[in-house]
Formats: structure tokens, C-alpha cells, sequence
């Protein structure tokens, strides 16, 4: 079986098992497990445990994981780590086919072998966790309970504060369930209490202890918090991003080591945010593309802050001649950056980009994906392309917390991003990449997008490319396209560097999709000529307040992000009244 089919199987066994459709998935992780390239196969065999447990053949589970263990060429590389996952899954075949004593002793197993390095710490805490639930499950509550005591130390400093508050909250759960109610609610304090969590740990904590949604709440769009060590900025139940600058006067911050975005949470999996899936890095910096990255003091300043958006400027004066990034996040994990030159002059070098991946629970590092075949570049080779696209292979389970894509995308058609694939992903999760073509007169715009997944669909990313160079076309009534914005790379009524189409004196505005779907389409109303929050019609209709976010962003200017989807050819007039 060739990488093609190796790794299409795969996604399409994924699938499957999402579907809970147990035989195909099985059939078709056997496969995978058999011929597949070798970094796919433990992927592959613990998908085809996981769907033999779902058609209830919990002793044949067993056996292949008994055989599993002891295949050391299927587990040559990061064996630690995939016996921690051969345990978890064991813990998980249903109490009445197997020895809870023997999973409980691999787990045991397993903790002595992973040790705190190489950011296995919170896979520690998931294995204590998993042998807590089967004491509990067994009536042995009070040694559940030791377990979880003795390990706390562990998780004591500040960049486990969040994993310290999920096994307090595991530890509350238990004490509920055993009858020891003060207990719980002492533990519920101390998470309320400590310096190094905030309220945000003690609802979702109060939440899962009682069973409820965790974390969610009624807000649709970004809730942005302004605390004095750094500008929090979060997607409720999909994402938090954290700038990490210290507060200054006004709205300007201090970056001491002029990094950006330091911290990412992935909600949707992790609403206590145990784990920053950047450790140490930055999200995405602009560098230069003559020199070496070296950290550098820069100022970053808050310039709009919305349930529709949230724009921040970074500013690196230790240049020669300052140079300004700007960053527009949306709620459904775009992030736009625009680059340009502080004041015009001669030629500067070129500029490049530095991407961190995410590491935690990602065995086999993250893999450049060419658009031809939709398949991984190989190791030690240059990749050149339209667009980059970073992908890691997901785990048949939900406690792995690393989302599966990361899509990068240059502003103008044409453009190219190059970037040399590691001889060993796994060593690397900073990429140098290097931008083509992608700007004019000293700008430049790329657009990050965190989420979705893209590999299972191989022409998803492109549509994003085609849909991001090749805007809607929007006619504006009674007004004007503002073809001047700074971000506009094109002059073509479409903000490049902020992700939005620019209208000016129009209050209504006829979309035209064009080629492509256009997902939460933005529209900047600069000077519509209304008053306070209006109205907003679609096709004539009053739109339902949950289906759009409309906000000030200035005195004069509205922002509206419509949350849905208009269908390539499709046509939508958007009114203010």
C-alpha cells in the first residue's frame, strides 16, 4: 500500500469510527495496521482496538493488547508513550471482559515508565486519573482518592495550574460519590482560592462536579480579558489565545521578549486549559528573513476589541526601521496578520514567518502536507507551495488535546511559501517559513487558520486559498467599496490583512459569493450613517440577533461578521436599519 492509500485509509477509518460504524473502521484500520507506512500502524492498531471494543469483542481487545505490548517493532519509537496508550485503552474495555487488577497494573506500569520530561506530565496525570476511575468503579474509592492526594505535587507550578484544577475536580467527584460532600466542597474552594487559577477554573470545575456543560455559556464571539500580566482573548468552547505583555499606559503593553500569541488552549477539548499547546513559543512571529530570530522587546497595543473581533498591533522598534504587524482574530480561529514598514524609504529584507506546532500528545510530530496527493513532504526535502498546511495524525480518542491542522495562507494570488521539512518532526516545532511574492510595497498579509481539520477533505485548504485571493464581489447601495484601507492589498474593496470587505455611506450592501462557499463573511460599514446598534436584515428579513455579531469599532465604523455560510454563486443583501 502506497503513503496515498496508507494515510486515506486512515482518515477514512477515522471516520468510520466516529460514525461508530465499528465493522468498516475495524476493517479498514486492519488494513492500515498491515501495510500502512510505519508511523501510521500504532495509530492504526489502537483504532482497531477501540472498534473491536465497540463490537463488544472486549477478549479479543485484550489479546491483540497483550501482543501489542510485546511487538517492539510496531512501538520502535516512542514506546514510553505508546504503552501509556496501550494502558489507557486497556482501562477502557468494559469491567465484566477483563481484570480491573491487571489494567490497574499496567497503568501502574506505564507510570513508571513515562516519566515528567517531554511534556508527558498531563499524560501522567491521564493515566493516574484512569486507574482513580477504576478503583472508584470498584468500590475503592478511598484508594481512588490516595492516588490522586499524593500526585498533586506534581502539578504545584503555575504551568500545571489548570491540570491541578481538573484532578481537584476528579478528586471532588469522588469524594461526592463516596458521601463525603465537605470534602468536595473544600476542594472546590481551593480551586476558587488559588493565586494561580481564576474564576473561569471554578465554574468549569463547579460544572463538571455537577454534571453539567462544562464551561459554555450564552456568548457567541470573543470575550476579551484585559489582566495585568497579558491580553486574554477567547472563542467560548473553541479556543483561548493569550498575549503575554505586561500592561503599560492606556492601551499599550510592554513584550519583553517581543513575542505575540504565547498561549493556546484548545477548549473544545480542554475547557480547564491544562495544557499550552505552544510551550515556551509564539504562535506565529514575523522575522526577517536575512537574519536569526532573537528575542527582542516590542510594544503591543489593543486597537479593537469585540464579541466580532479582536485586533491588536505589535510594534518591533529595535529595527532600523520599525516595522508594524497586526494581528485580527474571529471567533472561528482566523487569524489575520498584516505586515508593513513603520515609514516609507528604501527597500528593507525580506520578511519570513515562524510557526509553532504544538507538541503535547503528538508522538509522531507534525507533517507538511503537498496539495499534490494530499500527502506528507518527505523528511529532509524543501516544500514550495500556494499554501502550507501542517498536519499531525490524530488518536483515536478524545483526551488527546492537540487539534489535527494548522493552514497557513498568503494574502495575494500567486504568492508561494517555502519551508524545509525535518529530517525528524518530532525534534521540531518551529518553522521557519519563508514568503514569495506575498505583498506589495512593503505589506504583506497572511491568514492562520487553528481550526477546523482540513486533512480529511483534500481540497478544503485550497478552497480556503481560493476563497481568501479571490474575494466575494459586493456592490454597496447608496455608498461606496473603500478601495484605500491600509490592509488592502489589491485595492479591490477586500481588507487583506484584516479578513473584511470595506464599505463606505452604505447601510446596504449586496454579497455575491462568486466561486467559492464563503464562511462568516466580515463587513466593515465605515460611516453608515446610523445610530446605536441596528437592525440587521438579510434578503429583507430581520435576522435573528444569534446569527451575526455587529459591533463599533470606532465612533463611525461597524463591524459586522454574519456567522454562517453563503454558498458559492450565491447572493445575500445585507441591511442596516
Amino acid at each position: 500500500m502506497g503513503e496515498a492509500q496508507g494515510l486515506g485509509g486512515y482518515l477514512a477509518a477515522e471516520q468510520k469510527l466516529e460514525e461508530r460504524q465499528w465493522g468498516k473502521a475495524r476493517s479498514l484500520y486492519k488494513i492500515v495496521v498491515e501495510t500502512g507506512p510505519d508511523y501510521l500502524r500504532p495509530h492504526a492498531m489502537l483504532g482497531f482496538l477501540r472498534a473491536s471494543a465497540g463490537l463488544g469483542e472486549g477478549a479479543a481487545s485484550l489479546r491483540l493488547l497483550a501482543s501489542l505490548v510485546d511487538d517492539n517493532e510496531l512501538l520502535a519509537r516512542n514506546r514510553e508513550f505508546w504503552l501509556a496508550a496501550i494502558a489507557l485503552e486497556y482501562a477502557k474495555i468494559p469491567p465484566e471482559e477483563k481484570s480491573r487488577k491487571e489494567s490497574i497494573r499496567q497503568l501502574r506500569e506505564a507510570l513508571k515508565i513515562i516519566d515528567a520530561r517531554n511534556g508527558y506530565v498531563r499524560l501522567r496525570a491521564q493515566v493516574r486519573l484512569a486507574m482513580a476511575e477504576l478503583l472508584s468503579g470498584a468500590g475503592q474509592g478511598r484508594q481512588a482518592i490516595k492516588i490522586l492526594t499524593e500526585s498533586l505535587p506534581e502539578l504545584r507550578s503555575v504551568e500545571w495550574a489548570g491540570l491541578r484544577a481538573y484532578q481537584k475536580a476528579q478528586l471532588a467527584k469522588i469524594y461526592l460519590g463516596i458521601g463525603e460532600r465537605d470534602w468536595a466542597v473544600s476542594l472546590l474552594e481551593e480551586i476558587r482560592h488559588d493565586p494561580q487559577l481564576d474564576s473561569r477554573h471554578f465554574k468549569v470545575a463547579e460544572a463538571f462536579i455537577e454534571g453539567r456543560d462544562l464551561g459554555q455559556s450564552s456568548v457567541t464571539g470573543l470575550i476579551v480579558r484585559d489582566e495585568p500580566a497579558c491580553l486574554s482573548v477567547e472563542s467560548t468552547g473553541c479556543f483561548e489565545l493569550r498575549i503575554s505583555a505586561s500592561k503599560g499606559e492606556d492601551k499599550l503593553r510592554f513584550a519583553e521578549k517581543g513575542q505575540v500569541v504565547t498561549h493556546w488552549f484548545n477548549l473544545q477539548k480542554d475547557p480547564f486549559r491544562t495544557v499550552n499547546l505552544l510551550q515556551g513559543g509564539s504562535l506565529l512571529e514575523v522575522i526577517d528573513s536575512s537574519g536569526i530570530p532573537v528575542p527582542v522587546p516590542a510594544m503591543i497595543e489593543l486597537l479593537e476589541s469585540s464579541s466580532a473581533r479582536v485586533r491588536f498591533q505589535r510594534r518591533n522598534l529595535s529595527l532600523p526601521s520599525p516595522r508594524l504587524e497586526e494581528y485580527t482574530v474571529y471567533p472561528n480561529g482566523q487569524i489575520f496578520v498584516f505586515i508593513r514598514a513603520e515609514e516609507v524609504g528604501p527597500p528593507k529584507p525580506g520578511m519570513a514567518l515562524l510557526l509553532t506546532t504544538p507538541f503535547f500528545g503528538n508522538p509522531n510530530g507534525w507533517r507538511v502536507i503537498s496539495p499534490e496527493g494530499n500527502l506528507p513532504v518527505k523528511p529532509g526535502a524543501t516544500f514550495e507551495g500556494r499554501h502550507l498546511l501542517l498536519s499531525r495524525v490524530p488518536l483515536p480518542e478524545s483526551y488527546w488535546l492537540v487539534p489535527d491542522d494548522l493552514l497557513l495562507l498568503p494574502g495575494q494570488a500567486g504568492a508561494r511559501l517555502i519551508t524545509h521539512v525535518p529530517l525528524d518532526p518530532r525534534l521540531s516545532i518551529r518553522r521557519r517559513v519563508s514568503c514569495e511574492q506575498s505583498g506589495k510595497g512593503g505589506r504583506m498579509a497572511v491568514q492562520l487558520r487553528i481550526t477546523p481539520s482540513f486533512l480529511e477533505k483534500p481540497d478544503l485548504a485550497e478552497k480556503y486559498r481560493g476563497a481568501y485571493q479571490d474575494p466575494a464581489k459586493l456592490t454597496a447601495q447608496s455608498g461606496n467599496l473603500v478601495i484605500d484601507d491600509p490592509g488592502d492589498l489589491n485595492s479591490d474593496g477586500f481588507n487583506e490583512g484584516e479578513g473584511c470587505h470595506v464599505v463606505r455611506g452604505a447601510r446596504a450592501v449586496e454579497f455575491r459569493a462568486g466561486a467559492y462557499d464563503r464562511a462568516d463573511p466580515v463587513i466593515k460599514f465605515v460611516s453608515p450613517g446610523v445610530v446605536g446598534l441596528p437592525d440587521v436584515r438579510i434578503d429583507g428579513r430581520i435576522a435573528n440577533s444569534s446569527s451575526y455579531n455587529l459591533c463599533w469599532e470606532r465612533h463611525d465604523t461597524l463591524i459586522l461578521r454574519w456567522n454562517g455560510t453563503i454558498p458559492a454563486g450565491g447572493r445575500s443583501l445585507f441591511t442596516l436599519e
